[in-house]
């Protein structure tokens, strides 16, 4: 969304956001972190999980299949990974890490069309914890960055695990939408088919007008911007259980 916006405002909504963004960010993870138990890749694999005792899954073979069709296909295109996936598959740690949802948006210039990249504040990209983050993993297949095959293989099965947790047991989501969070898998065009599964805040932000953005990317010495809050999205935000349970007082004629 591109929306008309004065520079001075602009400026004031960017600190602004930083603060919300950071606060919000904040509570998912101890949010996340009580659920931790919930986030167990064997939760949906069982023992085709390396880990301590058995645990035995309904489906959990059918699961294994659909993992190792999801990873064959995206490990090729562009990472240049061998397609096939170990099993047992190594132990994978429930702690989660959180990288900014960035996308690229080309605007036209006194100079012609120049591609900025644009990072949604209050939209994470959410994976088991690796040794690389998703910015390292663009510069590796950007081929601007040292690659180790090892981290790249990683990032990508755990990508490919988590996606895979959330399509496999859909109450998870549900549970997160209870907490005002939205789940959506995403696929970034620099990283092929990699389902990349990101939390959005109930907060929305937008990409003010191009000739700002370009402006405002100048003056931060590169070619990078990060959208601003929609304050009235704040102001608009509901409670789902208020919101439910008035609908029931009204359907029971229960006046205030």
């Amino acid at each position: 969304m591109s929306i008309d916006l004065e520079p001075s405002k602009l400026l004031s909504l960017h600190g602004l956001t930083k603060e919300v963004s950071q606060a919000s960010l904040r509570h998912l993870k101890a949010q996340v972190d009580a659920l931790a138990p919930l986030f167990r890749p064997r939760r949906f694999l069982g023992d085709h999980i390396e880990a301590a005792g058995k645990e035995a899954v309904p489906g959990a073979d059918r699961n294994l299949a659909d993992l190792r069709e999801l990873y064959g296909r995206v490990a090729v295109k562009p990472f240049d990974l061998r397609p096939e996936i170990r099993v047992p598959i190594e132990s994978v740690s429930t702690q989660l890490q959180f990288d900014e949802w960035e996308y690229t948006q080309a605007i036209e210039s006194d100079r012609g069309w120049q591609s900025i990249r644009v990072t949604s504040p209050l939209t994470w990209v959410v994976s088991y914890a690796t040794s690389y983050s998703l910015t390292t993993l663009r510069s590796v297949v950007a081929g601007s960055g040292q690659r180790d095959v090892d981290a790249v293989r990683a990032f990508v099965l755990r990508a490919c695990l988590i996606s895979e947790l959330f399509s496999k047991i859909p109450a998870m989501a549900d549970l997160l939408a209870a907490l005002r969070y939205k789940v959506e898998v995403r696929k970034s065009p620099q990283l092929g088919d990699l389902p990349l599964v990101t939390i959005s805040a109930p907060f929305k932000t937008f990409r003010p007008a191009d000739k700002l953005v370009m402006m405002a990317a100048g003056l931060a010495g590169g070619a990078s911007f990060a959208e601003v809050l929609d304050v009235e999205s704040v102001r608009a935000l509901s409670d789902p259980l208020r919101d439910e349970a008035l609908a029931i007082l009204k359907r029971h004629q229960v006046e205030n």
